[in-house]
C-alpha cells in the first residue's frame, strides 16, 4: 500500500509519540527498580548489623561464663567436685558457641557476606585447640580423640583462613564424635600433599553412611538416623557449611564411607597461587592420643 506524504509524516509522528511513552514507562519501571534496590540493600545491612549485634550480645555473657568457671575451678580445693564441675560448664558454654556460630556463619553465607582472610596459620595448633574443644562432648560416649601427627613435633605452617579451617575441623570432628559408637575413636589427620595443597581427614568408625544418603549428606538440615544412639547435636547445618567453606577456599571435600564401617572425611584446600609447601612435620613423627577416653 502507498502511503501519501501526509499519512507517511503522521505514521512517524505515531510511532514516535509510542516510542517516547515507552521510554518514559521505562524511566518510570527503572525508578522503581533503584528504589527497591536500595531498599533491600538497606535491608541487608539492618539484617547484618542485626545479625553481628546479636552475635555480640551472646558472646559476651559466653566469654564471661568460661571466664568465672575456669577460675572457679582454678580456686577450688584440691580433689573436690568444683574443678571437673567448672570445666563442664566451660565445655557446655564452648559447645552452645560452636552451635550459635554455625547459625550465624549459614546466615552469612546464605547471603554471600563471608570473604577468605589469608594469613599464616600453625593448624596443627588449630587442629589441637579443636580436639581440646570437643573433649567433653567425646567423653560422654568414651569416645577418643586421635591427632596424627602430634603437634608437638613440629608446627604445620599454611597460607589459609585461620578461622575458615577452624569452623571447617570443629565441624567434621563433631559430626565424627556424634556417629561414633560408645568407646569408639575418631582420628583427624594432618597431610601437605606433594602439589603443597593441605589435606584436612576425620574419620570415625561409626555406623558409616549408606550409599543412597551420601549424596545428601552435605544438604542443609540434613541428619541421618543410624540405630545408633545419638543426643542430635547442631541443626544439621554442619556439613553444608563445612562444604560452601570449602568451596570458599577453592577446595574440596571428599566422602569415603562403607555403611557399617565409619566414615573419612577429607577436605583439600590448594595452597595461594600454587605456593610450594611451606613446611612439614617432623620426620617419623608418632601417633598422638589426645584424650584416650576408653582405656579408662
Amino acid at each position: 500500500m502507498n502511503l501519501t506524504d501526509d499519512e507517511l509524516i503522521q505514521e512517524l509522528s505515531n510511532r514516535f509519540a509510542r516510542s517516547r511513552k515507552t521510554f518514559s514507562d521505562l524511566n518510570v519501571v527503572n525508578r522503581k527498580l533503584v528504589e527497591m534496590n536500595r531498599r533491600l540493600e538497606q535491608s541487608e545491612a539492618l539484617k547484618s548489623n542485626f545479625l553481628s549485634n546479636i552475635r555480640n550480645e551472646i558472646n559476651n555473657p559466653l566469654n564471661a561464663i568460661v571466664g568465672l568457671a575456669g577460675q572457679i575451678g582454678a580456686l577450688g580445693p584440691e580433689g573436690s567436685e568444683v574443678a571437673p564441675l567448672a570445666s563442664m560448664i566451660c565445655s557446655e558454654a564452648t559447645n552452645l558457641d560452636f552451635q550459635l556460630r554455625n547459625i550465624f556463619m549459614a546466615a552469612e553465607l546464605e547471603a554471600g557476606e563471608i570473604d577468605p582472610h589469608l594469613s599464616r596459620v600453625n593448624v596443627a595448633a588449630v587442629a589441637r585447640d579443636v580436639a581440646e574443644s570437643f573433649r567433653h562432648h567425646a567423653a560422654r560416649k568414651s569416645v577418643a580423640i586421635e591427632l596424627e601427627p602430634s603437634p608437638e613435633s613440629a608446627p604445620l605452617l599454611f597460607d589459609t583462613d585461620a578461622e575458615k579451617v577452624q569452623i571447617i575441623l570443629s565441624n567434621l570432628v563433631a559430626n565424627a564424635v556424634e556417629y561414633s559408637r560408645e568407646g569408639g575413636r575418631v582420628q583427624i589427620s594432618l597431610n601437605l600433599a606433594p602439589d603443597g595443597s593441605l589435606v584436612v581427614g576425620v574419620r570415625d568408625f561409626g555406623a558409616g553412611i549408606a550409599e543412597e544418603d551420601q549424596r545428601r549428606i552435605f544438604d542443609r538440615f540434613t541428619q541421618l538416623e543410624t540405630g545408633t544412639t545419638r543426643s542430635h547435636l547442631g541443626q544439621g547445618l554442619g556439613l553444608s557449611i563445612v562444604k560452601a567453606l570449602a568451596d570458599l577456599l577453592q577446595g574440596t571435600i571428599d566422602l569415603e564411607s562403607t555403611y557399617g564401617q565409619g566414615a573419612l572425611f577429607r577436605v583439600t584446600l590448594p595452597p595461594p597461587d600454587g605456593d610450594a609447601p611451606l613446611t612439614t612435620f617432623a620426620e617419623g613423627g608418632n601417633l598422638f592420643l589426645f584424650d584416650d577416653i576408653s582405656e579408662k
